[in-house]
This record gives structure tokens, sequence and C-alpha cells, in this order.
């Protein structure tokens, strides 16, 4: 489905943070933003919503592999028809990650860049860019360094990973913007648990795998089990090795602290974000974990890695703890001091609510069309 379909015209529109007369002359490209299921496709949505039109074309949804190469091939034809039948666009602005994403973004690239002689952005969201790129074979290196260093601008989301793209690649332009989360609507139901209360109730909220440390978390809560049991309750809500969680919570015995969500949206993820205690992301490599920005929304201390850009977001002992990734005995020591410690959730929850704010719309957008504008003005 093409979504270079614009937002829908409103009577007496907003200041949008993205003009009209940027706005129209950019096409951005990326994963489903409506009904998405992953970081890019949410900060997408945010865009969306404040973009005066916001032309899109989806590139990507979750589905089976021969599936998704047809629907790509569908997209890539639109992505050709809306650059032919629309003058108005001098930017593509590409949403980009690794392994399969990067190769279905060079050839948007070069389309864009070489046939129909547009300014590109290429806007980097990949976890897992270290590994990707240092263990490609050389042709593949070679590619990726040809599309970083023929954009006309490279986004990063933290100092982290510009400092990555500074030592390996000779970037035109490389610049960070912070990811983005919707503006919490504080009007919204549910009500926070008041402080103190046991159990303390512990959110998870990503993919299902080792790669975010779940089952590091799971492991460290069964070996510490009478330290939690009728002192910690677990939520988990994600999608990915589901069949593999809840065996290890039935084979555990682990049903009275731990509970499986499925995939959370909707009423419920705010209900959960609003009633939960303590966010908890054990990653092993990140770029800006969104799922960390919207528990930070919700006032709730973190507990996570410093991997990525996650250190710049996460304040060791002032929004939450840093711990290594797989250290199960941190890991658990740091929930016993938000359970011993109550006032720990209130006082790190609401240093959180203070950071939050470098990654709200009216932040991160104005610095966006700073970037459109740059280019605009520029000669190609």
């Amino acid at each position: 489905m093409l979504n270079s379909q614009s937002a829908p015209p409103v009577s007496a529109p907003p200041n949008w943070l993205i003009p009209l007369d940027t706005a129209e002359r950019v096409l951005t490209v990326g994963p489903d933003h409506i009904n998405y299921r992953g970081g890019v496709g949410s900060v997408m949505n945010v865009y969306a919503r404040h973009f005066a039109t916001f032309k899109y074309v989806t590139t990507h949804r979750v589905m089976g592999k021969g599936k998704l190469i047809l629907f790509f091939l569908r997209q890539y034809l639109r992505f050709v028809q809306t650059l032919l039948n629309d003058p108005l666009i001098a930017i593509v602005h590409i949403q980009a990650s690794t392994h399969g994403s990067f190769y279905r973004k060079l050839l948007l690239f070069l389309t864009a860049r070489y046939i129909f002689r547009k300014r590109v952005i290429y806007h980097m969201h990949g976890s897992r860019f270290v590994e990707f790129y240092e263990q490609s074979d050389p042709v593949s290196k070679r590619l990726i360094r040809f599309l970083i260093e023929k954009s006309d601008i490279v986004i990063v989301l933290s100092t982290y990973w510009r400092d990555y793209f500074n030592r390996h690649f000779r970037v035109r332009r490389l610049e960070i913007l912070n990811n983005i989360i919707h503006q919490r609507d504080k009007s919204a139901g549910f009500p926070t648990r008041p402080a103190g209360k046991l159990p303390v109730r512990l959110l998870f909220l990503g993919a299902i795998g080792q790669r975010k440390g779940i089952f590091d978390l799971l492991d460290g809560i069964r070996q510490y089990r009478d330290s939690f049991e009728g002192r910690l309750v677990l939520y988990v809500g994600g999608n990915g090795e589901t069949n593999r969680l809840q065996s290890y919570i039935a084979q555990h015995r682990l049903e009275s602290i731990v509970k499986f969500e499925g995939w959370v949206s909707g009423i419920r993820k705010h209900e959960l974000l609003s009633t939960c205690d303590v966010f908890i992301l054990p990653s092993y490599n990140e770029g800006l974990p969104l799922s960390i920005l919207e528990a930070m929304n919700y006032h709730l201390p973190i507990i996570a890695t410093p991997v990525g850009g996650t250190a710049e977001v996460v304040h060791d002992e002032v929004n939450g703890f840093l711990i290594n990734p797989g250290d199960q005995k941190a890991m658990c020591q740091r929930l016993m001091r938000f359970i011993d410690n109550p006032d720990l959730i209130t006082r790190m929850g609401g240093e959180s609510g203070r950071l939050i704010g470098g990654y709200q719309p009216a932040a991160v957008l104005p610095q966006l069309h700073h970037f459109y504008t740059d280019l605009l003005s520029s000669d190609f």
C-alpha cells in the first residue's frame, strides 16, 4: 500500500512542526507506520501527526519472506511512480536498518539519487549495525560505505552512533536526531499505583529473544526466586520466541511471578505503563530504544544496559540503573534495591519525567525541519 497518501486535510490546521512549504517537498520511506510493530514505525507514526502533509511509501510489513519480497517490489514501483508524478518532491528521507532492510533501501537510494536526482537523507535506526557492517563480506562493506558516504545527510540516534560513523566512514554531513515519542495524554485514565506497595510491578516490552535479554532476566528471577516471591511481579509484552518464553515459565513454575501479556499495544500498553513501577530492558545491542523512552514518558525508573545510545537516556543512579549485558546477579541486585527502597521508584521516576522532554515532538522536529530547509536551499 502506498502511504504517500497525505495526512487527511483538516479545517483550521494546528501549527505544524513541519509546515506545508517544507513537508510537500519530502518523501519519506520506511516500515508500516499505521499498523506497526516496531520502533521505527512508531517514530514514523509521530512524524505523520506533525507534518502538514506526510508523503510516505511503506516498504516493509511484518509478513513471510516470500510475501515481503513481492510486497517490496510492488512498493518500489509505487515509489518510482510517486517520484514521476510529484514534481514538488526534492528530498527522499530513508528510514534505514540493517541486513535485508539495507539492500531494499540501497535500491531506493540509487533510484532517488541517480535516476531522479533527489537529495537523500539516510536515517539509521538499526541496533545491530556494528555487527552487520563488521561481519559483512568485502563487496557488501563497499556497498554500505557507498550508500552512507554518498547520502547528503546521515542521521544517527546518539553520540555513540555519531562517533562510530565518524570512525568508519567519510560522511558528507552527519547529524544526531533524537528518537521521538508521542506527547502523553495525561488526562487518560489508569492512575498510577501508590508508591511503596508490594509487590513491585516490573515491566518488559520488546522482542522476545536473546538479544533483548529477557531470558537473562528470567534466569535471574529463577535463581533468586526466594527473594522475589510475593515481592515482585514481572509483566512481559512482545512477540518473537513466545513459545520458548512460555515453556520456560511453565518448566520453572514461575507463573506466580511472571505474567506473559503477548503483543501489547493501545489501551493495554497504556495501562501497563501507567500501573507498573519499574521498566527493564537488559539488551545486548540497541540503537536508541523507543520502549525505554515510552517508559520514561510515564515517569518509570529504568534498568537497562549501556549499549548503543541507551546510556545517553538512562543515567546510572539518576533515573535508573545500568548493568552489563548478561549480568544476572547485578540485575537482581538492582531489582532488590527498588523492592527494599520504594522511595527510589518515586525519585528516579521523577528524573525520567524530567529527562524525557528532549525526545518529544516540540524538541525533535524543529531540528529535522532545519535539516530539510538546509538541503532545499543548497545546490545539488
